[in-house]
């Protein structure tokens, strides 16, 4: 027997759900009460207190019992705010002496927005098929789901995604290799759409790429190989926008762009290069961390490449430079403000728009490493004299993560 959601007006409710209406023998109406149990609830009860429901809630609230499953053309009709930020999935999967069970630890919190921090626990203690999340690595996020990726064995990958808004798990063939430099994925694996990429190192003047399609035909990977100067190093980081995967390969900021339309490779020719020296002429007083990974973004139909770098003139603080390809004169040009969004590095790295949430967080750069979270005030946003005045008024929305456990930033879904 299910039992009533927290902080609902039980006597409301109760009236709601179980009064009923008849006529007596004089045709006027009379109230007679009709006891209904709570997995039977009308579905206008239902449906007002799914709405007040945030999507953690409502998708647990749809599997209290079959009762509660709201038809799914009720529930595309009702309108709920699509959450913009980010949330944190904090998670470590160990192995055990049972070789059917893994020691699970997993939960999602939500941005603190409302100093009303929620986290929510998706799955603690031994838990069986989970074997092939031990040691797993993610790798990128999107709509809530996340792709994982472990050398099984020796000249074989696994890669899987995983959802911990609703534990489902979507496995992928295997493939035949033995190292990769990034994965990503397009969309949604239950979207046609879907594309999983993957690039590996380049080797003796060629690279491989290999592509999967969790709703097509396919039973196995296909992959590509492709020419690639010897001077290109490999892959650093990877972005999706408008159906083509683009590659950045970090040294001397190179580019490529891998079309899925008609699996075409092409080299990108960058004429004019983002260096040490022009910074300095830009009076930023800044040196780039070359040994710190760098971070390529897709940014409302732009392409965002976020480096790591030393602010000079504050002491060596860590700070991130960012850079907006310039498609017309193929150059990275210096993008200076983030015009009220916000920015999300790390293992899984998103570009978040501006308004509704993001007021919250704008204009910061907010990133994941070495187990803590930190945040960069963007300093052409706001006066460059009070930056560190701003910084310390700013709304604290992500804490510390918890350590011994992996963290990282993810993309909450569209519709439950």
């Amino acid at each position: 027997m299910p039992h009533p959601p927290p902080g609902l007006n039980m006597k409301a409710l109760s009236c709601a759900a179980m009064a009923t209406q008849t006529l007596n023998g004089e045709g006027s109406p009379k109230y007679t009460t009709d006891i209904r149990p709570w997995s039977d609830l009308p579905e206008d009860v239902l449906v007002l207190v799914i709405k007040r429901l945030l999507i953690c809630d409502r998708i647990r609230f749809r599997a209290v019992c079959k009762g509660w499953r709201l038809p799914v053309d009720i529930i595309q009709g009702l309108f709920f705010p699509v959450p913009k930020l980010p949330w944190t999935m904090e998670y470590t999967w160990r192995k055990t002496t049972d070789s059917n069970r893994t020691l699970s630890i997993c939960k999602l919190l939500e941005p603190d927005l409302h100093r009303r921090p929620r986290s929510y626990i998706v799955e603690t203690g031994m838990i069986e098929g989970r074997s092939d999340f031990v040691d797993a690595e993610a790798c990128a996020s999107r709509d809530g789901w996340v792709l994982f990726s472990k050398e099984e064995v020796k000249g074989s990958l696994l890669f899987f995604l995983f959802s911990p808004f609703n534990k489902q798990v979507v496995s992928l063939p295997r493939l035949e290799s033995d190292r990769f430099d990034i994965a990503t994925f397009s969309s949604g694996p239950n979207s046609p759409d879907c594309i999983v990429f993957v690039a590996h190192p380049p080797e003796s003047g060629k690279i491989c790429i290999s592509v999967y399609r969790p709703c097509g035909d396919d039973k196995t990977w296909n992959s590509y190989v492709f020419d690639l100067p010897g001077y290109f190093d490999s892959v650093e980081s990877v972005a999706y926008m408008n159906g083509s995967f683009y590659c950045y390969f970090g040294y001397f900021f190179r580019l490529t762009c891998f079309k899925i339309a008609n699996q075409e490779w092409q080299i990108i020719r960058i004429k004019s290069l983002p260096t040490y020296q022009n910074v300095i002429v830009n009076d930023d007083a800044s040196v780039f961390t070359f040994t710190s990974p760098n971070y390529l973004l897709e940014c409302d139909g732009e392409l965002l490449l976020a480096c790591p770098a030393k602010d000079t003139e504050r002491h060596n603080q860590d700070c991130f430079f960012l850079f907006r390809l310039d498609w017309q004169h193929k150059a990275w040009g210096r993008k200076n403000a983030l015009g009220g969004g916000a920015i999300f590095l790390g293992k899984t790295s998103f570009w978040v728009s501006p308004g509704g949430e993001t007021e919250n967080v704008a204009n910061r750069i907010h990133h994941h490493t070495g187990g803590s979270t930190d945040f960069f005030v963007s300093p052409i946003d706001c006066p460059l004299g009070s930056l560190e005045e701003q910084r310390k008024k700013c709304k604290i929305c992500y804490h510390p993560c918890t350590q011994g456990l992996n963290t990282i930033w993810i993309a909450p879904p569209r519709e439950f």
